[in-house]
């Protein structure tokens, strides 16, 4: 995990050298504003309506890290984060792109006052976004 986690990370380095892009586009705009209203309902299927068939999920406080997970079981996987930490707020961090990637850093704070950082890595494709890499990391 922590390879993985580093790799993100340096990726993460890397692609922000390139400098801020705010998102821009009436597509950023929509895809940002999907993925916060997901977060804050603590609607896993929303959130899943953006996954790639196969992605990369991992949730540091429950053990959970799959290189490669069906966006089916990704979304189960999510729905169970929720209902286990709900929903008190999210707010975007860094949002930027790269080439054919979009990425994001946010905070997501669970009533209990848990706070995880959510790391999101997104392909840009002619018609829509999907997310690729989803990282949740307790504070």
């Amino acid at each position: 995990m922590k390879l993985v986690q580093n790799t993100f990370y340096l990726l993460l380095l890397l692609l922000g050298t390139s400098g801020y892009i705010a998102p821009s586009t009436s597509r950023d705009v929509e895809t940002a504003e999907k993925i916060k209203t997901s977060f804050k309902a603590g609607s896993a299927h929303s959130l899943a309506e953006m996954f790639e068939k196969n992605l990369e999920l991992v949730i540091d406080a429950e053990r959970v890290d799959f290189k490669r997970v069906t966006n089916e079981q990704a979304e189960l996987i999510v729905k169970n984060f929720f209902k286990k930490y709900p929903p008190k707020d999210f707010r975007y961090g860094f949002q930027g792109t790269a080439s054919r990637v979009r990425y994001c850093t946010a905070t997501y704070q669970t009533m209990a006052g848990n706070k995880f950082q959510v790391y999101i890595l997104m392909r840009v494709t002619d018609k829509d976004y999907r997310i690729n890499t989803l990282h949740f990391k307790k504070e």
